[in-house]
């Protein structure tokens, strides 16, 4: 995209341009044309004098246009400021703040582009800096922000737009608000040491208020000094914050920050807290210094300290509490050649992600919740290591103090682009072969998915997914699915061979449940592992929950993941619960080989453990009827099915195996088998904490390639306890910390059917 040329048009147009679209008025702004009254503030104020900036109205701004805005907007309670772009393909507008010319720096721009008292903001498309950039010397009165709220129970929702050059903070929220939400958007140029200091320089600033909804999706912060986003209560820590009810950051891209007081200071948080699928690129590149009291002093309130007495430094981090429901998975992080050759320089290393507690909270999923990797992105601006060593030097720099006594802003000063530049020119992509470009949810590159446009629109074609479980809600208990008859779309993965030739008959899964895809009228080839988006109407079979597309736009192929590992159960777990899962029984026989199906058979064949006995029903389409019946102690896989007459269908559940592959033996003389176990089990370490010696134990039931590994808080593998082939039965490994500093420290195995992660501690 590339911008135009000012377009000199009277202002006495103005009210005449609005026209209605739909059910809005639409009013057009006009651009600068040397005027008072064609900066944005005067042609609002003078149409809202007239109008009463009612529910519906909004103003538009011409594609490829620029604009000056010179006064802050104070939107009163019940009223709700619209503005957007044009629709079309051409660049989004420019709106600069411009010199307020009144007051004591009449050359400075306005505090604010806009403030909200206790009323509503939206905007789309638009692009909004804080100074007039083509003088950039202009920078030298750079203020505090763009968006701020003054009055309690404010909404804030952009989309699309671009925020640049601000010495304090984008958006700030000074009252509780209801609903802070931000997609598809930018986040540039966040700090300025020629008006402020290194506490300034984010992207939110929460305050100590409280926030209903927090929604962070799909959005690149680049260029900031201190933190993305603050909710933190400096004047009194303990105290803390309004919480922050719900709160989903997902899918974000984090490049070129300092971390100066942290990089996501969530203050008090509520039920539910989503940190998925986000990319991390020298995102907290000042690194961890346990000495340098001046940035620790924000971290107060997880009350987790140094031996010093100094608060730990962490990327993330919250006031403690034991209730929130926390979600943090599928996130990756890059440190470049620069990042790490400053991190080398002073002997810093890059901290932990996320706080003890957070760490706590997760449980076993800590381990992987954010794993690093190598990616180079496109096009960026470098990192910010001027500002990074003036602040360490102690000589010429800062010393480690927010003074910007010795600030020189053309030597110390970080890679500042224009707006357009962040509008035209930076690319966030990364090379498709990274791990990081299918390791989000569903296989999705992580990261702001609009680098990506073609998967975005398949991410997006997901997004309007209802959960499987949710499909299969039977309130009443009578063993019918609530949703019976009606026509929902759901997403997963395609967990089985096609058992209908002419047709559809696949098991799909997602993280909730899992559920059969059938139909007798449409044909579609899918692979194990493809991440579909169904869209049909459920129906039941026999007890068998299912979903039925009526045509063929309704099956949408999004991508395609390693397969599900099976889930371990046992004969008592075939229930509704499971129905339709990827599942593993451990160490049972076939009890009469003589029933096993010849070829271009269906049967049902049983299987014992000596307690329990259970049904496998073998469907000719596939390689398992006409090949050898298994002997022996076997560990079966397979989807869970129901077929039952009977009214409620509260039995006839069985497995239904894909292949001769999910009959694994474990030995074919059962004299051998007897003793091992009937279960993978991962145990706690003992002693726990331990110093420096600890025992871990493993129990396999079956014999296979097994991967036991030590890993640190940041994820880098410290110790491999075993890899390779390991036969069936019970295992102790022992752990030697002596080389190692105290802290926590996680185990994780790996086996073709079983993953899991323990924590345990060295205490020295």
């Amino acid at each position: 995209m590339r911008f135009r040329v000012f377009a000199v048009l009277a202002c006495t147009i103005l009210l005449a341009a609005a026209v209605l679209f739909g059910q809005d008025v639409v009013v057009k702004i006009l651009p600068f044309d040397g005027t008072d009254a064609s900066f944005v503030n005067a042609q609002i104020v003078a149409d809202t004098l007239a109008n009463g900036m009612s529910a519906n109205r909004v103003y538009e701004l011409d594609r490829g246009e620029y604009y000056l805005h010179r006064a802050t907007l104070t939107i009163p309670k019940g009223r709700t400021l619209r503005i957007r772009a044009a629709a079309g393909e051409g660049p989004k507008p420019v709106i600069y703040l411009w010199e307020a010319g009144t007051g004591s720096s009449p050359t400075r721009p306005p505090g604010n582009f806009v403030v909200l008292n206790g009323s509503n903001l939206e905007i789309k498309d638009v692009c909004i800096a804080g100074f007039y950039e083509p003088e950039a010397e202009r920078i030298g009165g750079v203020q505090g922000g763009l968006i701020n709220t003054t009055g309690v129970g404010a909404s804030i929702v952009l989309d699309g737009v671009i925020l640049s050059n601000i010495n304090g903070q984008h958006v700030r929220t000074g009252q509780n608000t209801v609903k802070v939400q931000v997609t598809n958007s930018i986040f540039a140029n966040m700090g300025a040491l020629s008006t402020s200091n290194l506490g300034a320089g984010k992207g939110f600033d929460l305050r100590e208020a409280a926030c209903d909804s927090f929604i962070v999706v799909n959005n690149t912060f680049v260029n900031y000094q201190d933190r993305a986003i603050r909710h933190y209560n400096f004047s009194s820590p303990t105290t803390g914050t309004g919480p922050i009810k719900y709160g989903l950051i997902d899918h974000n891209t984090f490049v070129n920050g300092m971390g100066f007081h942290g990089l996501m200071s969530l203050g008090n948080v509520g039920k539910d807290i989503i940190i998925t699928n986000n990319l991390f690129l020298d995102a907290f590149a000042l690194g961890e210094d346990s000495t340098d009291a001046t940035r620790a002093a924000e971290w107060v309130n997880t009350g987790e300290v140094y031996a010093n007495g100094n608060p730990k430094i962490t990327w993330i981090f919250t006031a403690p509490n034991d209730t929130t429901n926390w979600k943090i998975k599928n996130n990756y992080y890059s440190i470049s050649d620069s990042g790490q050759a400053f991190l080398d320089d002073f002997g810093f290393p890059p901290a932990a992600p996320l706080s003890e507690h957070i760490y706590n909270r997760l449980g076993a999923a800590a381990a992987t919740a954010f794993l690093q990797t190598s990616v180079t992105p496109v096009n960026v601006p470098r990192l910010m290591t001027n500002m990074m060593r003036w602040y360490e030097d102690p000589v010429w720099g800062a010393n480690k103090k927010k003074e910007q006594t010795n600030f020189v802003l053309a030597r110390d000063d970080y890679d500042r682009r224009f707006i357009e530049y962040y509008r035209d020119e930076m690319d966030v992509s990364y090379p498709t072969s990274s791990v990081a470009y299918t390791g989000g949810e569903n296989g999705f590159p992580v990261g702001d998915l609009n680098w990506f446009p073609d998967k975005k629109a398949a991410w997006e074609q997901g997004s309007t997914c209802t959960p499987i479980a949710d499909v299969k809600v039977d309130a009443n208990g009578d063993f019918v699915p609530d949703l019976k008859d009606q026509t929902v779309t759901i997403c997963g993965v395609i967990t089985s061979p096609n058992f209908r030739p002419g047709g559809i008959q696949y098991w799909m899964q997602d993280e909730t449940a899992g559920i059969v895809l059938f139909s007798s009228a449409l044909a579609a080839n899918f692979n194990i592992g493809d991440v579909v988006s169904i869209t049909g109407k459920i129906n039941q079979y026999n007890g068998l929950t299912q979903i039925t597309p009526s045509k063929a736009e309704d099956i949408v192929v999004m991508g395609n993941q390693a397969p599900p590992a099976p889930i371990p159960v046992t004969q008592a777990q075939l229930n509704e619960a499971t129905e339709g899962m990827l599942v593993q029984l451990f160490r049972y026989r076939l009890v009469d080989p003589g029933k096993w199906p010849a070829a271009n058979q269906n049967t049902t064949v049983k299987f014992e453990n000596g307690t329990d006995t259970l049904d496998v029903f073998i469907d000719r389409d596939t390689d398992i009827d006409g090949s050898p019946a298994p002997t022996g102690w076997i560990n079966l896989i397979g989807l869970v099915e129901q077929f039952t007459t009977k009214k409620p269908a509260d039995n006839g559940y069985e497995i239904r195996s894909r292949s001769v592959a999910d009959f694994v033996v474990i030995t074919a003389v059962e004299q051998k088998a007897q003793g091992l176990p009937t279960r993978y089990a991962l145990f706690q370490n003992h002693p726990n904490p331990f110093n420096p010696v600890t025992t871990i134990e493993f129990e396999a039931p079956e014999t296979g390639s097994v991967t036991i590994k030590v890993y640190d808080i940041l994820g880098k593998e410290m110790a491999t306890l075993h890899e390779g082939k390991l036969s069936a039965g019970y295992h102790k490994f022992h752990f030697n910390g002596l080389n190692l500093p105290s802290g926590v420290y996680f185990y994780r195995v790996e086996s073709k059917h079983f993953i899991d992660v323990k924590k345990m501690t060295l205490v020295k």
